[in-house]
């Protein structure tokens, strides 16, 4: 049993010799394609990405966490008294509605 193992794998030794004399001459063009092959799959999965739209469900959860921030009234009056009673920091909000970009 041994021997006729040892004869097959010397048999195919010259025919594995020839097979990579072959794929050798190819090597370069099989990377290529290889290559360009996961070049076009992750185009086509960013692509796929890029348009894809939330599930219903997932757009409801969202509307539902993002709250329209709210200023209470009380604040916006205590503001206001303290800038009328301030000039220094009123001059401050006078430059900064005239001009709020600048620094």
């Amino acid at each position: 049993m041994k021997n006729d193992l040892n004869l097959n794998l010397k048999s195919l030794q010259p025919q594995l010799k020839k097979a990579l004399k072959v794929m050798a001459k190819h090597a370069v063009f099989a990377a290529v394609i290889i290559v360009l092959l996961v070049y076009v799959f992750v185009v086509g999965r960013i692509n796929q990405l890029a348009n894809a739209e939330p599930a219903p469900d997932a757009e409801t959860v969202a509307l539902a966490k993002s709250t329209v921030p709210r200023i209470d009234k009380s604040a916006i009056q205590q503001i206001q008294t303290l800038e009328q009673t301030n000039t220094q920091t009123q001059s401050l909000f006078d430059q900064a509605r005239s001009n709020p970009f600048q620094e």
